[in-house]
């Protein structure tokens, strides 16, 4: 019997994909997986044999000239002594955070509303249509994209060596793979610990009554606009306690675990009391956070979701808040990019313990959602004599580290209501801001069924329809727009909103013109104009994947006078809002197009506007 030695790696048949093994494959580790793989190959490199080597005999089935031996005859066939090498091995999460492209026709659609006449007029491709018609042939569009559309890659935890995990990160691009040591946290408030002191800053609380005024949400409820046929979810430590919350018929436990959280039972009685006629579904973080970022399939709701609500923030495993875009931002990003879920998130609450910088807390950071920071909920005079809303000191507002301006809308973020059990009827932070935006956009949704499953046009909404002024504003990089929005200038205002989805690269380069028919000269308009992306195309760049260029302009004569130009122009940028007057009545032209093209992906882009008048 012919005997030899053979040393076998685990890296057989991959050693020289680990040799080259570029930094662009190791940045898709986080840093503490990537230490424990670079530390292995170090090790490596000064062994030639690890000394917790197995041995075993293995028994070649050919002869040496790979002919097949015959059952039980092992003379003239090699025995090998090989030699295993043991891998440590490490318990992480394994994200595919790719997004297949759907090949179908893209779409768009205008919608045009003005309050005074309780006119409504749509367009669809261009083309004026009837209500009715238009909905049916929307959602026969959507149907077949859902069809068509893949699901989305669910994240999974394994324990790998670091050869596994290599051989990973080279199967695909969009494969990351993480430490389980992170954590989530509320972003609620304790008044007992929390000491004023910004400025001449007197922190206030609301009633939920007090705050349905501010925010012109009694105008909503009084029209019957509560909520009705919309689904809401939100993910929490644990479930709301039913018993406490105001309308139990309404709550759905789907995944939300049994012990009952104070928390949560907050969060579901702001939403019951902003929208009581919508339909709340509760879920456990820890099905969310280690899965995708929501329900897989929220068409298949009854009613169906179109609106998710969170209000935890991450930390890592030091226990810390950092700026980066992480993998559960650009989960959220693909979420939103896919479903078409408006998702609400909360900006975060500072923890000096934990902070150096008011940073904003994934999944805040991601591009697709809307962040909320927290305001007080009643105008102060400042040592300056400005009047107007306070950001609240413990609201995040530092972007993160791809720039994007974050959180984009500040809203009432201090409560006092005798359903907030376990928190003496106190609720604030960004943990109660958020809930209260999702509902009022639920309450939107109601009276408008077209923001339905559009994100792209419910945040220009929210960042065109503000009431009153900030100080002190402390989002020195750009982010939360002025003011708290106003649910009668969304809904009841003249306005005029649309979306283009489905847009592939090459139309982009070309210049998507519409018109708005009806303005009046004289009359102030803002028009925000917003668009997705995939988050697994920012997460690979570290930037906004697109520039646009956005005009107005009106015609004059046989000329066009330009009242705005605009853009974004260092890949930061996710939308854009100009204020401008209307010179002219008649017709406002908008023109989009992309602007440059170094860094625009070809994933197909959706782009959604809004623009109303200003009170």
């Amino acid at each position: 019997m012919n005997i030899r030695f053979l040393l076998v790696l685990s890296l057989a048949g991959t050693a020289c994909a680990q040799v080259n093994l570029e930094s662009r494959h190791l940045d898709r580790l986080s840093p503490k997986v990537r230490e424990f793989v670079e530390k292995y190959k170090a090790e490596k490199a000064n062994k030639k044999i690890n000394s917790d080597a197995q041995k075993r005999k293995v028994v070649l089935k050919s002869d040496v000239l790979g002919r097949k031996v015959n059952r039980g005859q092992v003379q003239d066939s090699t025995v090998y002594l090989v030699e295993d090498v043991v891998e440590p091995r490490m318990e992480v999460t394994v994200a595919d955070l790719s997004v297949e492209d759907v090949d179908i026709e893209p779409i768009s659609a205008q919608y045009s509303y003005n309050g005074e006449k309780k006119e409504e007029n749509f367009l669809l491709n261009g083309k004026k249509i009837d209500k009715k018609s238009f909905f049916k042939k929307t959602e026969d569009w959507e149907k077949r994209r859902i069809k068509k559309q893949k699901p989305l890659k669910q994240s999974y935890r394994a324990f790998l060596t670091p050869t596994e995990m290599e051989n990973k990160l080279l199967s695909s691009e969009d494969i990351y793979i993480e430490d389980g040591d992170f954590g989530t946290d509320v972003n609620s408030m304790s008044r007992l610990t929390y000491t004023p002191g910004y400025g001449s800053y007197v922190e206030d609380f609301a009633t939920i009554p007090e705050a349905i005024n501010i925010s012109q949400i009694n105008y909503a409820h009084a029209d019957g606009y509560k909520g009705k046929d919309i689904g809401i979810y939100y993910y929490d430590k644990a479930c709301a306690n039913v018993s406490q919350i105001l309308i139990p018929s309404k709550h759905r436990a789907m995944d939300c675990g049994t012990d009952p959280r104070p928390h949560a039972t907050a969060v579901v009685n702001i939403l019951q009391r902003i929208a009581p006629d919508a339909t709340i579904y509760g879920y456990n973080e820890n099905n969310l956070l280690g899965d995708i970022a929501g329900p897989a399939k929220p068409q298949s709701f009854s009613p169906q979701i179109y609106i998710g609500t969170a209000s935890l923030g991450k930390y890592n495993d030091k226990g810390e808040i950092t700026d980066s875009y992480d993998v559960i931002d650009a989960a959220y990003d693909n979420y939103i990019y896919t479903h078409g879920v408006t998702e609400f998130l909360a900006a975060g609450n500072f923890s000096p313990d934990r902070q150096s910088r008011q940073t904003v807390k994934s999944p805040g950071k991601a591009v697709n959602a809307i962040t909320v920071g927290a305001m007080n909920p009643l105008q102060r005079t400042n040592s300056s004599g400005a009047y107007g809303y306070f950001y609240m000191p413990y609201s995040n507002y530092i972007n993160s580290e791809i720039g994007n301006a974050k959180p984009e809308i500040m809203n009432i973020g201090n409560f006092y209501d005798v359903g907030f059990v376990g928190y003496d009827g106190y609720f604030d932070g960004t943990s109660a801001a958020t809930p209260y935006t999702a509902a009022m956009a639920a309450d939107l949704m109601t009276k408008h069924p077209f923001f339905k499953g559009h994100p792209e046009m419910v945040k220009p909404v929210f960042l065109t329809t503000t009431l009153g002024n900030t100080i002190g504003s402390r989002d020195t990089d750009g982010g939360a727009v002025l003011g708290i929005p106003a649910y009668n200038l969304m809904a009841s205002n003249k306005s005029f909103s649309g979306y283009l989805k489905n847009y592939s690269d090459d139309k982009l380069d070309k210049a998507l013109t519409f018109d708005m028919n009806g303005v009046v000269a004289g009359e102030k308009y803002k028009l925000a104009v917003s668009w997705l992306v995939k988050g697994s195309t920012v997460q690979k760049l570290k930037k906004i994947p697109l520039n646009l260029l956005v005009t107005v302009a009106q015609p004059n004569g046989n000329s066009m006078t330009y009242l705005i130009l605009t853009f974004s122009n260092d890949y930061t940028r996710q939308n854009l809002v100009v204020p401008f007057t209307v010179l002219y009545t008649g017709t406002v032209r908008v023109t989009i197009s992309r602007l440059g093209n170094n860094l625009a992906p070809k994933d197909p882009i959706t782009i959604g506007y809004h623009m109303a008048l200003q009170p």
